[in-house]
């Protein structure tokens, strides 16, 4: 088992979440995370990327915080041109998407879709590796119909000089329901020729210590949802405790701020940004013991004004979840 200073945990990519507003703050006033995943970035149908796309990879914006940008795409052209545009941005590596499990995506055998045809995923990285020079990770689940999708893809990486392979046990088709499949990874990592990283269900630093137990030598773990619901989670891991109360309420204050008051210069109207925020609270509601009674209040909003006095009474107020 690997010891605690070897760990490393990233932030996963989460779409319409963890975008650079996001990263900034919490690595600004909570921190413990060691570096960043971008949510995807996929080319439109006339080849250009989102402005918004464009933005949050943009190094000005991603300055004190180590940051991996991901890309959606199932052909070597689309690969090799996000590649190379995101080279000459100054990055050194990329991460290919192939777990996204929801069906608009994976229907167009893109994210796990694509996990269902080896060959092309084959095609697609062997001519990419011939013509980019940043180093390439793969984020990916098990498949999308069956878990027994992975144990052809496996062997194709590790032909290739792939950097990473990061591995959440769930199949498309799960979504985020049912329990990860712990004994999937670990037949994973018997067959994988490259050491895999752990993505999924961490929550607590209980559901973390019995991962260290089942996996064993596993040292990157990756964080989504468990990060949006308890911004101090990372911390936690690392130090074996809970930050303290009176310290997190005022470093969640503080995140909280930052969050609403780059958001609110950067989107037009109260609707904008109260969806937006509304979506943070979606997860960050879990941070207390009434989830359920906050959220429901948070979601009532229609005011930016409002939002921001009712967040910041919560943030104070409010009995926080010690679970």
């Amino acid at each position: 088992m690997e010891t605690e200073d070897n760990i490393i945990f990233s932030l996963a990519p989460m779409q319409g979440y963890t975008d650079y507003v996001y990263r900034n703050a919490i690595n600004k006033y909570i921190g413990g995370i060691d570096k960043y995943y971008t949510p995807y970035l996929r080319l439109q149908n006339d080849g250009t990327l989102k402005n918004k796309d464009i933005k949050d990879v943009l190094p000005e914006n991603n300055k004190l915080i180590k940051v991996i940008p991901q890309i959606l795409t199932n052909n070597a052209a689309d690969t090799i041109y996000l590649c190379n545009y995101l080279n000459e941005l100054g990055y050194n590596e990329v991460n290919i998407n192939l777990g996204c499990p929801y069906p608009m995506v994976a229907k167009r055998n893109l994210g796990s879709g694509l996990l269902e045809h080896p060959e092309q995923v084959r095609k697609m990285l062997e001519e990419t590796f011939k013509k980019v020079s940043v180093d390439i990770s793969v984020k990916l689940r098990l498949g999308y119909n069956t878990h027994k999708e992975i144990l052809d893809i496996i062997p194709i990486l590790n032909e290739l000089p792939v950097s990473e392979i990061i591995l959440h046990p769930r199949i498309g088709k799960d979504l985020y329901k049912n329990e990860a499949r712990y004994e999937h990874f670990k037949a994973v990592q018997d067959i994988s020729a490259k050491k895999l990283s752990y993505n999924g269900d961490i929550e607590n630093l209980s559901r973390y210590i019995n991962l260290r137990s089942m996996l064993g030598n596993v040292s990157h773990f990756m964080i989504g949802r468990g990060i949006l619901k308890n911004p101090f989670l990372v911390h936690d891991l690392k130090n074996n405790i809970s930050e303290n109360e009176s310290i997190k309420r005022e470093k969640l204050q503080s995140f909280h701020s930052d969050i609403f008051d780059n958001y609110s210069t950067q989107l037009s109207g109260d609707s904008h940004l109260v969806n937006k925020i509304s979506l943070i609270w979606e997860y960050l509601s879990y941070m207390f013991n009434n989830q359920n009674k906050i959220y429901k209040r948070i979601k009532k909003i229609k005011k930016a004004s409002e939002m921001s006095h009712i967040c910041n009474e919560i943030i104070a107020n409010e009995e926080l979840y010690a679970g």
